[in-house]
């Protein structure tokens, strides 16, 4: 009878703490994925030019990239709860002002540096870094892909919802509405804490493990072990890659099949497919880390994509076809997060996720800016995305090959 209420217990409380991390990761996604949404109010209410808020945004991403490994850092010396309050407080702060910028450097500290910061500290790093802990082995690559989902739903909900405020009363009324459910983190994430002491005998056993061999390891040692082992450096050059491919699809797949004749309308059907594939596919992955080697369902997503782009370039393009497409991109997308930090857990330990993951998404950013970048070129010198793709479909498969080297 003990024995059955006592797996009630844990199951209830991997379900609550499942909530919780998915909450954030929701409310997190639900910002940063929504600039473009505020795009055109930010340049009508702030009187600076739409090319010049676009570069800003682009600071931004850099921005998010360039401070996970920073906090990840701060969570591990102050612990994982300062560092998400702090993430909270900066995109707050970040939110509420920028309706105030009148100028380039005022949006660029609020919108390009503030309100990502805060972004990044409560990024997916430092949320797995903070549950990890508490869960049970077997549970773990299962959670992570259910959190990292939720980026998905942050996507799928809170897009018309930040459109809708907007709409109804303004640049100033929408933050102010999406800075209060920004603050409601806060008390999740203590609730997360509280749990802690709670923890099952699984999780606490070999977090204790972990613990034990990566406590007395500071920062400098910890990258300067990680850059020796061939595993983590395949993870940065799959990530790289993984951010140059995603780059291509969330800013110019819409544009590219508009270039095929399709209507706005038509392309904006397909891509909403998109974020949909993206919430089962990560649920889907982190359900395949539990059955398999992480390397091996790392290796097929990889492997999957430049498969993918060649049958779209082959087959004639109809609607059908641009559907299935993303789709597919769907399912391989953010797919590749629940193995990557699944992988980096079992290699390093639970207490070096958001730090060292923080840096390989970094990287990841890295990949996204430059895919961004020279798409848009790629684009207005010979008027087709073919050439970037077939750059896609290379690194693709070299991120696929060295994700099946990693040593799992």
């Amino acid at each position: 009878m003990n024995n059955g209420k006592n797996k009630v217990s844990v199951a209830l409380r991997i379900i609550l703490i499942t909530l919780a991390g998915s909450f954030i990761c929701t409310m997190n996604s639900g910002i940063r994925n929504n600039y473009g949404i505020m795009l055109h109010s930010i340049v009508d209410n702030s009187g600076i030019s739409f090319a010049s808020v676009s570069f800003i945004l682009a600071v931004g991403q850099l921005i998010f990239g360039l401070v996970q490994p920073a906090f990840g850092i701060l969570a591990a010396k102050k612990g994982n709860i300062s560092t998400l309050i702090s993430g909270v407080i900066l995109s707050v702060s970040g939110m509420l002002l920028t309706p105030f910028c009148k100028s380039i450097p005022s949006l660029m500290l609020c919108l390009g540096i503030i309100l990502p910061a805060g972004t990044g500290a409560i990024s997916y790093g430092i949320i797995m870094g903070t549950i990890t802990p508490k869960l049970p082995p077997k549970a773990v690559s299962t959670v992570s892909g259910i959190v990292n989902a939720s980026n998905g739903i942050g996507n799928t909900v809170m897009s018309p919802a930040i459109n809708s405020l907007i709409k109804a009363g303004g640049l100033l009324y929408g933050m102010t509405a999406l800075s209060v459910f920004t603050l409601l983190i806060i008390p999740v994430s203590l609730l997360i804490v509280r749990k802690e002491k709670t923890a099952t005998p699984n999780a606490a056993a070999v977090s204790s493990q972990l613990f034990k061999a990566k406590e007395k390891t500071n920062t400098k040692e910890l990258f300067k072990t990680a850059f020796k082992s061939r595993t983590y450096i395949f993870l940065i050059i799959g990530f790289f890659t993984c951010g140059f491919h995603m780059a291509l699809i969330t800013n110019h797949l819409p544009t590219q099949f508009q270039s095929y004749g399709f209507s706005s309308e038509a392309a904006a059907y397909a891509f909403s497919i998109y974020g949909i594939t993206t919430i089962i596919g990560s649920v889907l992955s982190g359900s395949l880390c539990d059955r398999f080697k992480m390397k091996n369902v790392l290796g097929f997503l990889y492997g999957l994509r430049p498969v993918t782009i060649l049958l779209f370039f082959l087959l004639p393009k109809s609607i059908v076809v641009i559907s299935s497409f993303t789709v597919l991109l769907g399912f391989s997308g953010a797919a590749t997060v629940p193995p990557v930090s699944g992988i980096i857990n079992k290699t390093y330990g639970a207490a070096n996720i958001a730090t060292l993951f923080g840096f390989v998404f970094f990287v990841h950013q890295i990949g996204g800016f430059l895919g961004a970048w020279f798409g848009g070129i790629c684009f207005n010198v010979t008027g087709s995305y073919n050439i970037i793709w077939v750059a896609d479909i290379a690194f693709s498969a070299v991120a696929a090959l060295v994700s099946l080297a990693v040593k799992d």
